[in-house]
C-alpha cells in the first residue's frame, strides 16, 4: 500500500474519535477485572501522550480520584515526584508508599503529592506502576490507593503487576498510527510534533536526514495543521521527496516522509518554476529569483504546460495545488544556486 490511500485515511476525525473510544474501552475493561480481584478506594490508569499540552499523561480509566487529583497525577506528579522517577527509571514493577520508603528512603507519605493531593483525598496508602510494552517503550502509568493500609498487601502488589502487559497496551495511543504506517514500506520516515513543538520519534520508524534538518522542520511545523497537507520536497541532489502532513490526535501533527520519483516526469528544476508561476510570479520575476534568463524560464514552463496537459499559466497554478505538486523547502535553490545555468 502506498502512502497516498493510507495517511487521508488516518486524518479523519472520526478516525481519532473511534480510536479514543476503542483505547478507554480497552483501559475500562482491564480494570473491572481487576477490580473483582482486589479491593481499592480510587485509581488512575493514565497514557502517555505527547500531544496532550500541559497534561504530558491522560486519564483513560478512573473511579475514586477526582478531577484536581487526575491533573495532578497526570502531570506534576510524574515531573516532580521522586517516588515516580525511581518507577520509571529505576524498578520494573509496582511500588506502594511503604516499598519507598523501606527500600528507597523515600518518605512518599511527606512528599507533596500525599500531602497536598492524596491524604486531603482520603487516601493513606498507594502504589504506581510504570507500564512498558515488551521492547520497553513507556505507554503510562497505573495509580491504585487505598484509604486503609492493610489493604495494600504484598498480594495486591502481586495481582497488579500481573496486569501490566494488558494495561501497557491499553495505554499505548501510538498504536493506531503505527498499525497505519507499517503499511508505507520500510523506506518512510515519520515523527510526531507536539503543538509545543517536541519531536518524537515514532518507535520502530527512522525521522530520518530529511525530517531530523531542523530548517525542514521549522518550515513545515510554522503553521498549527488543522487539515491534511501534502509536499515535494526535493533534495540537494535533486532527488524527490512527498513530505505528508497529517494532523492526529488533537494538537499533535504526524510527519512522514519517503523517495518517491518526480510526478508527469517534472524535473527537479520545473518543480521549482511550477511552485514560483503557482505563486503568480512572472517570468522575468522567476529568472530573477533562480538567477536564470526569461528565456530559459519560459522554455520550462511551455515543458511544465505539455507535462501537465495544461493549457495556461492559470490553469497550471490550479492543478499544482489540487495534485499536491507544490514544492516546499529551499534546498532545491541553495543547490541550484551554486551549480552552472
Amino acid at each position: 500500500m502506498t502512502i497516498e490511500p493510507v495517511l487521508p485515511y488516518m486524518a479523519t476525525g472520526a478516525r481519532h474519535d473511534d480510536a479514543r473510544d476503542e483505547e478507554r474501552a480497552r483501559a475500562n475493561a482491564a480494570m473491572e477485572v481487576l477490580r473483582e480481584l482486589i479491593p481499592w478506594d480510587g485509581y488512575a490508569l493514565s497514557a502517555w501522550d505527547i500531544g496532550t499540552g500541559t497534561h504530558r499523561h491522560i486519564t483513560l480509566a478512573s473511579e475514586g480520584y477526582p478531577t484536581d487529583l487526575q491533573d495532578h497525577m497526570n502531570d506534576a506528579f510524574v515531573e516532580q515526584n521522586p517516588g515516580f522517577r525511581v518507577l520509571h527509571t529505576r524498578v520494573p514493577h509496582a511500588l506502594r508508599w511503604l516499598d519507598l520508603a523501606r527500600d528507597w528512603e523515600i518518605q512518599f507519605a511527606r512528599t507533596s503529592s500525599a500531602e497536598e493531593h492524596l491524604i486531603p483525598a482520603g487516601f493513606t496508602e498507594g502504589a504506581t506502576m510504570c507500564l512498558r510494552l515488551p521492547d520497553g517503550r513507556y505507554t503510562g502509568a497505573l495509580h491504585v490507593s487505598w484509604k486503609k493500609s492493610a489493604h495494600a498487601t504484598d498480594e495486591a502488589r502481586r495481582i497488579i503487576e500481573g496486569f501490566r502487559p494488558v494495561l501497557a497496551r491499553a495505554c499505548d495511543l501510538l498504536s493506531d498510527v503505527q498499525h497505519g504506517v507499517q503499511d508505507l514500506g520500510p523506506e518512510a520516515h515519520v515523527a510526531l510534533v507536539s503543538a509545543e513543538g517536541s519531536i518524537t520519534d515514532m518507535p520502530g520508524r527512522s525521522m530520518g536526514p530529511i525530517l531530523s534538518d531542523p530548517e525542514v522542520l521549522r518550515d513545515l511545523i510554522r503553521e498549527p495543521t488543522y487539515r491534511a497537507r501534502r509536499f515535494l520536497w526535493a533534495s540537494t541532489e535533486g532527488l524527490c521527496h512527498r513530505i505528508e502532513l497529517v494532523p492526529w490526535r488533537g494538537r499533535t501533527t504526524m510527519l512522514v516522509e519517503q523517495r518517491i520519483s518526480w510526478p508527469f516526469g517534472l524535473t527537479s528544476r520545473e518543480a521549482e518554476i511550477l511552485r514560483l508561476v503557482a505563486d503568480g510570479m512572472s517570468n522575468p520575476q522567476i529568472g530573477k529569483e533562480l538567477f536564470i534568463s526569461p528565456r530559459t524560464v519560459s522554455t520550462h514552463v511551455e515543458h511544465i504546460l505539455h507535462k501537465l496537459n495544461c493549457q495556461s499559466r492559470a490553469q497550471l497554478a490550479r492543478f499544482a495545488v489540487d495534485a499536491d505538486l507544490l514544492l516546499m523547502g529551499s534546498a532545491l535553490g541553495r543547490a541550484h544556486s551554486t551549480s552552472a545555468r
